[in-house]
């Protein structure tokens, strides 16, 4: 109890302690109160609001980790067959031969034709009927699933004719 005593006796020697011992009791009352409420107030801004806040945040990080791993795991099978689709679509064999065989059969003359590390094999046509290049790109598509992934298109001066510079993959 000393230390209570103590306490009692330094917070009324304090400016605010005898500033609030010189109120009338009602008006002591009253400032507890609204101390306590001021309090209380503080403690929700700084401690709980921001748990709280940080909590319901987190949650819902867990929701939408648990709902991607729901859609992932019943869409396994549809995947699965997917990259199998993609893998016999691979098994065509290498790239360039089968470029080459279809400019060929398309009378189109390849300038040059540099492969690259991701697979994509980039395309160099000079002067090439507009045409005969896109029935080409038609048939490798339809006939090999070869994909275009870029095509730029350059205008000749003799009509139809143009210069292409095409990504296939």
């Amino acid at each position: 109890m000393s230390q209570l005593a103590a306490l009692t006796t330094n917070l009324r020697r304090s400016g605010i302690g005898r500033w609030y011992f010189g109120r009338e009791q009602s008006e002591q009352k009253i400032i507890a109160v609204l101390g306590g409420i001021t309090l209380i107030l503080l403690l929700w801004a700084f401690a709980w609001k921001p748990v709280a806040d940080w909590r319901a945040v987190e949650q819902n990080r867990h929701n939408n980790a648990q709902q991607l791993l729901d859609w992932l795991q019943a869409n396994r099978a549809a995947a699965t067959q997917a990259a199998a689709g993609n893998n016999n679509q691979r098994g065509r064999g290498p790239l360039i031969p089968i470029i080459n065989r279809a400019a060929k059969a398309h009378n189109l003359r390849v300038n040059r034709l540099q492969p690259e590390s991701n697979g994509v094999v980039s395309v160099i046509l000079q002067a090439q009927s507009f045409n005969e290049i896109v029935s080409w790109i038609n048939q490798l598509e339809e006939n090999n699933g070869v994909l275009v992934e870029r095509a730029n298109f350059d205008d000749q001066d003799a009509p139809g004719y143009v210069n292409a510079q095409i990504r296939l993959n």
